[in-house]
């Protein structure tokens, strides 16, 4: 008899023997195979979990979004049967609720109070280690523990760093999704420990696309305050230009109004904008604001005058120009 050792947990192995007589270097033909799978073990890894909470109701209701990776582990411990979902408030741990899910994401109702929530995988020989995370009450302030955050691209990777107020912070959650997505569990995340920066392959972001993206420092079972920026890894033009509203003139002077463009046609972060405006038969003459003027008033202008003016909306790859609108300053 042999003892088979260092198999994996939960897999099934095909064993033959051969055998060989003192006589003879001759090894005969191989048995028929059998097959036996090593029994399971429980997970031993925590799912990796995180949490987006929704708006508050007038009562103080809430929906929390809670959604976990799948365990990924090689070689497995065992089939994962499903995921339990424990959840309390913190000052009564007595009224526990259990949830079991079979996928990997879940809704839970939470009213005012803090919560205690937990996560494990299972199967059928038993839980994984629990993932904790605490859900704040809605009348809870939480503290800012991240002075700055920026983010850069290089050839290959897409790059955060942050600046910690308290150097005692050592772990973060970094998360990121398109600025358009309103599905909270199309949102992305990944631990960070031990850092105050993050990269990623470029491949995980689109062009011409706005992400979110929030750096969360953790201290104890809490979730500080995010600092959260926005980000283009690429950018082109954008693909419209903004419409002016010429509203009433003067004689010498008139307000121009714009709206913002979409946001699926800005292709870039809108750094600022352009009024051009020129006279009939006369020079063309511009004056450029800050991207959060949404007005401007044109002064000196010519008396009874015919102008054409339209707006362009620039970003790290350029500009473009909105339709042009026509206006005639008064005569008196």
């Amino acid at each position: 008899s042999c003892n088979l050792t260092g198999l994996w947990d939960s897999t099934e192995y095909s064993v033959a023997v051969r055998c060989v007589s003192i006589m003879s270097k001759l090894w005969s033909e191989w048995s028929r195979g059998i097959t036996a799978r090593t029994e399971e073990k429980a997970p031993s890894e925590k799912v990796d979990l995180w949490r987006v909470i929704g708006s508050s109701h007038s009562d103080g209701n809430r929906c929390v979004h809670l959604m976990w990776k799948p365990l990924n582990s090689f070689p497995a411990s065992g089939r994962i049967l499903g995921y339990k979902i424990q959840y309390s408030p913190e000052n009564n741990v007595v009224l526990k609720t259990t949830n079991i899910s079979t996928g990997n994401k879940t809704i839970l109702h939470l009213n005012k109070e803090a919560y205690i929530v937990s996560v494990a995988a299972y199967n059928s020989a038993g839980n994984s280690p629990e993932a904790i995370l605490r859900i704040p009450s809605t009348d809870e302030k939480t503290s800012q523990m991240i002075e700055t955050a920026r983010t850069f691209t290089t050839n290959e990777e897409v790059v955060v760093e942050w600046i910690a107020s308290e150097p005692e912070v050592t772990e973060y959650v970094v998360e990121w999704y398109e600025e358009v997505e309103t599905n909270p569990f199309g949102r992305l995340w990944q631990y960070v420990s031990n850092s105050t920066n993050w990269k990623t392959n470029k491949k995980h972001f689109k062009p011409f696309i706005c992400y979110n993206i929030s750096v969360y420092p953790l201290y104890g079972n809490k979730v500080a305050a995010p600092y959260s920026i926005q980000t283009f890894v690429q950018e082109k033009e954008p693909s419209e230009g903004p419409v002016a509203d010429t509203g009433i003139p003067g004689k010498n002077e008139i307000t121009i109004k714009w709206n913002e463009i979409s946001k699926d046609k800005r292709n870039g972060l809108i750094k600022n904008y352009t009024i051009f405006y020129k006279p009939e038969d006369g020079k063309e003459l511009n004056e450029t604001v800050n991207s959060d003027v949404l007005q401007y008033r044109l002064k000196s202008l010519q008396a009874n005058t015919q102008y054409t003016v339209h707006i362009m909306a620039s970003n790290g790859a350029g500009g473009t120009r909105g339709e042009p609108k026509t206006f005639k300053t008064l005569k008196f």
